[in-house]
């Protein structure tokens, strides 16, 4: 299994923590190889180069290459050792997570698009986030192999989500794609009327100066309660005192906060946008909204935040629905058949 290293700030290296932590394997066992890591272009590519090396060395003990990627560089280097294990006779699967795969692509010139197309083809199979995106890959590749596999998270046997915390969560990168300077204004409007007690915690990397900067210029630091990085004991603390998440994101692929927050029955609040829809069905999992609407964003802020019965509804829905369809238990059933089904070619 490959993608990033694990220390990597991100979606997608969360989703493939949970794939190496997770206790339901019963008959596969993974070598991990980071291919990139947070460097400069030289030590981004004496990162790729120790990795395919790594992963070349390991072609003659593993059955199947599982390959995490995105857009850009990300699908440009998967791409190259794609290429290199099937030399190797490994089969590949290609586990797509770019939320801006895209724009991306048809930026690409006629040839650059040409090689990603073989890519696709090349894949034994391509995993797409949602049914919605099936025809990110089909559309392009006609012959690719392409199958639907939700993000997955790890469950809880109880929903002990309290109707009653006062701290409002945006779990995400900190910038525009995400919708966090969008959430400042609706912080604005609503402050004048909002309890006294009501903080919103604006938890990851990215514009966290930016984003600091804007909330004092706006005058709502007092409405802050932190911003920046959140991981480990941390995140935890914070999760247990949300009352909502709200990720009102312009583009996304299938944002693990969503899934993490509503496996702990915590009502969410984000956008019709990519494979969320999927997962959030407004008004009884969840609520939904244009992206890019502040008005909207700070009418279901308002209404989430005023109404208990609703957040306790919307609590229990989503906690249900999260344990029966997008527990980790389910997904490695799946890839295990998967895993199985190349094997067996």
């Amino acid at each position: 299994m490959c993608c990033s290293d694990l220390s990597y700030k991100g979606g997608m290296v969360t989703v493939v923590n949970n794939y190496l932590n997770v206790a339901q394997w019963s008959d596969a066992r993974f070598f991990f190889v980071p291919t990139h890591r947070q460097a400069g272009k030289i030590g981004l590519a004496l990162q790729f180069a120790k990795g395919s090396l790594r992963a070349a060395a390991l072609a003659r003990k593993v059955d199947v290459a599982h390959l995490h990627v995105a857009e850009r560089g990300s699908f440009v280097r998967k791409g190259l050792l794609l290429k290199m294990l099937h030399a190797l006779n490994v089969p590949v699967v290609l586990h797509h997570h770019g939320a801006e795969f895209e724009p991306w692509y048809e930026s690409c010139s006629p040839r650059m698009k040409r090689w990603i197309n073989s890519v696709l083809s090349a894949a034994d199979m391509n995993i797409v986030l949602s049914r919605r995106l099936l025809p990110m890959i089909s559309s392009k590749s006609p012959d690719a192999r392409v199958m639907a596999l939700y993000n997955a998270v790890a469950t809880f046997p109880e929903n002990r989500y309290d109707p009653d915390r006062k701290e409002v969560l945006f779990l995400g990168r900190l910038g525009e794609r995400k919708g966090v300077y969008l959430l400042l204004q609706a912080i604005k409007n609503l402050d004048a009327e909002l309890p006294a007690d009501i903080r919103f915690n604006l938890c990851g990397d990215g514009e966290v100066e930016q984003v600091r900067q804007r909330a004092e210029s706006m005058g709502i630091s007092h409405r802050i309660g932190h911003i920046g990085w959140t991981a480990g004991e941390l995140k935890e603390q914070i999760l247990s005192r949300t009352v909502i998440n709200v990720l009102p994101s312009y583009n996304e692929g299938l944002p693990m906060t969503i899934l993490e927050t509503m496996a702990r029955g915590i009502p969410n609040l984000s956008t019709r946008v990519a494979s969320i829809p999927e997962v959030i069905e407004d008004g009884v999992t969840g609520l939904l909204m244009e992206p890019g609407d502040v008005e909207q964003l700070t009418a279901k802020l308002r209404q989430l935040l005023t109404d208990r019965e609703l957040r306790l509804k919307l609590s229990d829905a989503s906690y249900k629905l999260i344990n029966e369809k997008f527990s980790l238990e389910s997904s490695v059933t799946t890839l295990t058949e998967l895993y199985n089904h190349l094997t067996e070619k």
